[in-house]
């Protein structure tokens, strides 16, 4: 079965624009979300459609999506979602069942722990997703996560569910056996993977997922 991939581009940070280009042509939809069209912008990538309520859109940006005809959505300042979470919705109306979110982290610490948490969102859609910045990439997970080695990553699993959870994992320097990890625990921080891949089993409990290089 087909399964659409999206991508949406909120308006965080992204420094590597040469991950951006050559990732860009993987993705069945592109979506930015406000003040992302400006990364798209600087690629000189239509995406196909802007999203939210525009209070950090420029000019330059407006004029953009108005000479390459691109459909722009927008909502009130006032309203009960940020423009990333109305990005993911959108997201899985269309039908996109594997959504990658670029520019969702930054220096706002509210947003970007706001951004991780819509990642659980995703179950209730039998959809998966991932955030993505330059040194990291994100997932939620409350079953099963498979990952292929990278040379320079770390792996780190943290407990979000209050009480805790159970995990084993295999192909690591570090393995675990059907181990209870408290909320708050540090001790899924900083692993590696081995072997070619690394498999990550949650049997109790939710718990985010990270591959991080320093």
């Amino acid at each position: 079965m087909l399964i659409l991939k999206g991508l949406i581009i909120s308006s965080g940070d992204v420094k590597n624009y040469r991950n951006l280009s050559e990732t860009i042509n993987k993705y069945d939809f592109i979506l930015c979300a406000d003040g992302g069209l400006r990364h798209a912008q600087y690629l000189g990538i239509k995406p196909n459609a802007v999203i939210g309520d525009f209070d950090s859109i420029s000019k330059e940006s407006s004029e953009f999506a108005d000479e390459h005809n691109i459909p722009m959505f927008k909502f009130p300042i006032e309203k009960d979602e940020t423009d990333t979470e109305l990005a993911l919705k959108f997201m899985l109306e269309k039908g996109c069942k594997d959504i990658t979110l670029l520019g969702a982290t930054g220096s706002r610490v509210d947003h970007t722990l706001a951004n991780i948490f819509l990642l659980k969102n995703l179950f209730a859609y039998n959809a998966i997703g991932k955030i993505v910045n330059d040194n990291n990439i994100i997932y939620f997970v409350n079953d099963k996560l498979e990952l292929k080695k990278k040379e320079e990553y770390y792996i780190s699993i943290i407990p979000i569910s209050t009480g805790g959870i159970t995990v084993s994992i295999e192909g690591f320097y570090y393995p675990l056996n059907n181990v209870e990890m408290q909320f708050g625990s540090t001790l899924g921080v900083s692993n590696k993977i081995i072997d070619d891949q690394g498999i990550i089993k949650i049997t109790k409990g939710q718990a985010i997922v990270i591959e991080a290089k320093d």
